[in-house]
């Protein structure tokens, strides 16, 4: 596979010195990548000598491969495939290695067809194939039986952990393939219909879109975006931590979590509110009426005059469109249509309530742009 041969000088249509130096590159490195190949093929008859020593375990390490991973300063997939070629010692493919043929990763890939009962062809004649190929045989190699695939799906789990304030929370788990791939393709799904944002990685999109697809599941979907399904939020208020913090704390809603002045913007401009203000012994103090919603009329009016779209200039969507309040509620500001935009989900609840960007008022009302805010001052 690592042939140094340098074709003919003739059969190149460009500068002769160049064909000189990168042919000789080119030499050089497969001259360097057999040399590697060779040193590869002494490792592992080292490491499988080290491993009928246990060596591993003299020194404590978890696995044979974490002890590698120790020994050699390589990463854990370099060191699983160095442990697995020493442990399936087949010596025609170790020697090949020797004889700079091919690289562990190709070894690796020959061991395991020949384990899994492949077609000795493919391993004589590896060099006729691609990694992806030998990748791919493999895969279609592995047997999985009715016991091992019913003990596959019985490990699967989720676990929820919020914290201690419910504030915040962390999940993670595993499950079957098939299921997997199903959460995996309506994570990416959803994602492709959010805009882009500046600054937003891949984990934090697909948190987002776990988000939305729950959010459907709760509040059927479509019947929010006429205004039919309203949130209705009772905010308890701890009167002397609200005022001198500006409501970054004492502020909790009736359903357990505590809650910043970005999530109560973002229920004072969706649903309904009604505060309860508690005195310095738990006691309340004072309780406002029940903030009216939107009224289903005026929502159906904004949505119409916005044209059923985001306005946010360039924003496609029409998922979850939700009116915001350009003078927010905890300004005074109203439910008049002029006070009123229609924004997608993501844009609403994810750029302007959780990651605090405003709009341009300078930008056109059909084609609004987002600015982010920063501010020396106290938060609102």
């Amino acid at each position: 596979m690592f042939d140094t041969q340098v074709a003919p000088w003739d059969s190149f249509d460009f500068d002769l010195a160049d064909t000189i130096e990168g042919e000789e590159i080119r030499a050089q490195l497969r001259r360097k990548e057999a040399e590697i190949s060779r040193l590869r093929a002494d490792q592992i008859a080292l490491l499988r000598r080290a491993d009928r020593l246990q060596m591993d375990t003299a020194d404590g390490a978890r696995t044979m491969a974490d002890w590698v991973v120790s020994e050699l300063d390589v990463s854990p997939q370099t060191a699983g495939r160095l442990t697995r070629i020493a442990r399936s010692a087949q010596a025609d493919i170790e020697s090949r290695m020797i004889s700079g043929e091919f690289g562990a990763d190709r070894a690796v890939f020959l061991c395991q067809i020949r384990e899994l009962g492949g077609p000795e062809e493919v391993i004589t004649g590896s060099s006729e194939y691609s990694l992806g190929f030998l990748y791919g045989l493999i895969d279609r190699l592995r047997r999985v039986d009715p016991l091992t695939e019913q003990m596959m799906f019985e490990d699967r789990y989720m676990v929820l952990q919020p914290t201690l304030d419910r504030s915040s929370g962390r999940f993670w788990g595993q499950t079957h393939g098939t299921d997997w791939q199903a959460i995996e393709k309506a994570l990416i799904r959803r994602e492709s219909q959010f805009p882009s944002l500046p600054d937003q990685s891949q984990g934090q999109r697909r948190v987002d879109a776990l988000a939305a697809i729950c959010l459907d599941s709760i509040t059927s979907g479509e019947t929010d975006e006429v205004g039919r399904a309203v949130t209705v939020a009772e905010v308890f208020v701890d009167a002397a931590l609200a005022a001198s913090t500006y409501g970054e704390s004492g502020v909790t809603l009736s359903s357990g979590p505590r809650v910043g002045p970005n999530t109560l913007s973002e229920i004072l401009c969706i649903g309904k509110v009604q505060v309860i203000v508690q005195g310095e012994d738990g006691r309340p103090i004072g309780v406002s009426d029940l903030g009216e919603a939107i009224p289903p009329a005026v929502r159906t009016f904004v949505l119409f005059r916005d044209q059923g779209r985001c306005q946010i200039d360039s924003c496609p969507s029409r998922y979850r469109l939700q009116p915001h309040h350009i003078r927010e509620r905890a300004d005074g500001g109203d439910h008049d249509p002029d006070n009123l935009i229609s924004l997608c989900w993501y844009h609403h609840h994810v750029a302007i309530h959780m990651l605090g960007m405003r709009l341009d008022l300078e930008s056109p009302p059909h084609r609004r742009r987002l600015k982010s805010i920063t501010s020396n001052g106290p938060p609102r």
